[in-house]
């Protein structure tokens, strides 16, 4: 177990992927490694999958949150997207990763997205009539589940990760989470610009999986 000090400027290249986004290579990564080496520097070292599970609460409940207040639950949404790599953090180093640790925190994630997802949605109702509302509400979230679908199918039957293959397309779930934070947290100032950044998240999230399809067949 890792008891040397830890220090964010020493630890960040050695934890940032080839493969994470903006948001958390440049903000994601910075705070929670911040918080993670706090932890590990006061000998407060929870297992990776408390932390994990943790996050997740804290997930569910930015997405009841949103149900009542978009503001504060955009910016919750944002806060679980920022300690979902803590978990991840703490197992590198401290030498405790496992592949059992790995699925739990990917199956975590996509139940955060689905509740997320499925409370914004709510706020379409008043913008669009319900035909088009429900339209772009499960256009919104099988684009987004299917993305870290084709990430996962990607390594299990191509041995590939489909996020190195072809052009940098940031439609990671770190950027799809930032941009729906402030999406809710704009709505009640703008339901126009809550509208396009749905929109805008959505048709990435499809031109994503499309082209990934596209170029893992020269994989």
């Amino acid at each position: 177990m890792m008891r040397e000090q830890c220090r964010v400027s020493e630890v960040y290249d050695k934890l940032v992927k080839p493969w994470d986004g903006p948001v958390s290579r440049y903000i994601n990564r910075r705070i929670s490694l911040t918080i993670t080496c706090f932890l590990i520097n006061h000998n407060i070292i929870p297992s990776p999958n408390l932390v994990t599970i943790v996050t997740t609460l804290i997930g569910l409940f930015s997405a009841l949150t949103i149900l009542y207040n978009p503001i504060l639950g955009g910016i919750l949404v944002e806060l679980a997207s920022i300690l979902d790599g803590v978990d991840g953090e703490i197992a590198r180093l401290t030498g405790r990763t496992s592949r059992y640790g790995a699925f739990l925190d990917s199956m975590l994630d996509r139940i955060v997205d689905v509740a997320v997802i499925m409370a914004s949605s709510i706020y379409l109702l008043g913008i669009l009539s319900p035909l088009y509302s429900q339209t772009l509400s499960l256009w919104f979230l099988s684009s987004s589940i299917l993305v870290s679908y084709l990430h996962a199918r990607g390594e299990a039957s191509l041995s590939k990760n489909l996020q190195l293959i072809g052009f940098k397309m940031y439609a990671g779930r770190d950027v799809r989470l930032f941009l729906l934070s402030i999406a809710l947290i704009v709505y009640p100032f703008s339901h126009v610009l809550f509208l396009a950044l749905i929109l805008f998240l959505t048709i990435l999230q499809t031109i994503y999986i499309i082209y990934k399809i596209i170029v893992a067949k020269g994989a």
